[in-house]
């Protein structure tokens, strides 16, 4: 039996990287394209219209592929894809969720790519088969439901499995029927070779009375894929994340942006490149729009707060102000922000949206980071609410870690407070060296993210596995929403 199963985990060893010339091309906004192969990048006409979901994909080389509104897919050569149209993604022509669409590659399948769509309460994808059309593409199949997500939000992101191949989809959702008090869902779907995972379902933070806003705004990962970050209606939350298990735990809350001005929200976000650090905006839905920086190495979070800037005038639609939009960290290692004009002055003789704010050093803090409001010229078309919804496609495996079936056939373990769990393999129990005191929360989750086994514990001393068949597994320890251990796990029958 050892020996299958020594074969089994030794089929998944194969090193897959991703390039970060993926994220070369952005198209977004009324027909703005940017180009990151220059400094500063440098812009393109595409056929792009929307009002907030884009994404875009490139290849290896930088090579545009296509891009997408979530309506309508187009091919590098800016035509819409064949049987690239009428694409679920909301109501109405141009669609108004914030990160409704986003583009992952395949697993295993350099040709193939899925473009997965918030339609409504569905989760929806979309194939896209590059080795068709002399190289322009072909969607192959369109609008496949996943799953129905009760009371979705606009939040969707990804990231890369700590094997560095397989990816882990992320969507929110409001509890279950909204009620107020209950906490958030996240939906999350493992994509491997052979397909999509039936959804993990993890609750989040508590969901407060805040008129419904929390469903707007952006949702990111870290570069390191180790925390999420959460527009929350008037405030942002913080979640550690582990790439192996999928565990999300609530980390912090940062409730301390808003003084008045009860329908504004946030928005926008990004992390800094180093992931020390955390951008948001105060969108301006009637209030002055605001810039804000995080140091979360600080020893407290919400006092480390530095506004970089304050946009002139105020905002609010009808008001003639600015709206702040979208973040998206480029390859350059800076960050990038939209905003639009709203009301009597959003007109061509305005040019505020002609423009994209950037954020020069995002790893500084303080005035540092170097904000320029109006810097990035867009070559004569317009930004909206929208900057492309991108993963950070180079994040490859997590090496040392429980999950890194691809790149070693050692089994490692993440360790914190020297921990330790043996033997390994294991029969029907397994101990802890060093164990922490007081109640913990043991996770054992299968290869693809689906938790198998759950269970509270006094004492970690002695775990008891022996209801788990032979196989592969990833446990996950945590105590008071601290993550203790994460370490991969073989079980022998």
């Amino acid at each position: 039996m050892k020996q299958i199963l020594l074969i089994a985990i030794a089929a998944l060893l194969s090193c897959y990287g991703f390039s970060q010339n993926r994220a070369m091309n952005w198209a977004f906004g009324d027909s703005a394209g940017l180009n990151f192969s220059t400094e500063p990048p440098l812009p393109f006409s595409t056929s792009i219209k929307t009002f907030e979901p884009s994404a875009t994909i490139s290849n290896e080389d930088g090579n545009l592929l296509f891009y997408t509104n979530g309506k309508t897919i187009w091919n590098a050569e800016h035509e819409p894809m064949l049987n690239g149209n009428f694409l679920d993604n909301g109501s109405g022509t141009l669609s108004s969720t914030t990160q409704g669409v986003i583009i992952l590659p395949y697993p295993r399948d350099t040709n193939k790519y899925y473009v997965f769509h918030l339609d409504f309460n569905f989760l929806k994808y979309t194939v896209v088969d590059m080795s068709y059309e002399d190289g322009l593409g072909l969607v192959t199949s369109k609008n496949n439901i996943i799953s129905e997500i009760p009371a979705i939000t606009e939040k969707m992101h990804a990231v890369l499995h700590g094997n560095g191949r397989d990816w882990w989809l992320v969507v929110e959702a409001l509890p279950e029927g909204g009620i107020f008090g209950l906490p958030f869902n996240f939906y999350e779907y493992l994509i491997t070779p052979d397909g999509i995972n039936e959804p993990v379902i993890r609750e989040g933070a508590i969901f407060e009375d805040q008129d419904a806003i929390e469903q707007i705004g952006q949702m990111k990962f870290n570069q390191q894929g180790t925390m999420i970050a959460c527009t929350n209606g008037r405030s942002v939350i913080l979640y550690n994340f582990d790439r192996c298990s999928g565990f999300l735990s609530a980390y912090y809350s940062i409730d301390s942006i808003f003084e008045g001005s009860d329908g504004d929200a946030v928005y926008g976000l990004e992390f800094s490149p180093n992931g020390n650090v955390l951008y948001v905006s105060k969108a301006g839905q009637g209030s002055i729009v605001r810039i804000y920086q995080y140091d979360l190495l600080a020893e407290n979070i919400k006092e480390s707060q530095f506004i970089i800037y304050t946009y002139p005038g105020t905002g609010g639609v009808g008001s003639g102000g600015v709206t702040a939009g979208s973040f998206q960290l480029a390859l350059n290692n800076r960050i990038y922000i939209t905003t639009s004009i709203t009301g009597p002055m959003a007109n061509d003789s305005v040019d505020q949206n002609l423009n994209l704010t950037v954020i020069n050093y995002p790893n500084l803090l303080g005035e540092e980071c170097s904000l320029d409001p109006t810097s990035i010229w867009l070559g004569g078309k317009k930004a909206t609410v929208s900057l492309p919804n991108m993963p950070n496609y180079n994040l490859g495996v997590m090496e040392k870690s429980g999950c890194d079936t691809i790149g070693t056939t050692a089994i490692n373990t993440f360790i914190n407070n020297a921990i330790q769990l043996y033997p390994n393999p294991a029969h029907n129990h397994i101990y802890l060296k060093q164990a922490p005191q007081g109640i913990v929360q043991i996770h054992i989750a299968d290869i693809y993210g689906k938790e198998v086994l759950y269970f509270n514990q006094y004492s970690t001393d002695v775990i008891n596995i022996s209801t788990l068949p032979s196989g592969l597994y990833f446990i996950t320890i945590t105590q008071e929403n601290a993550m203790l251990i994460t370490q991969k796990l073989v079980v022998e029958r």
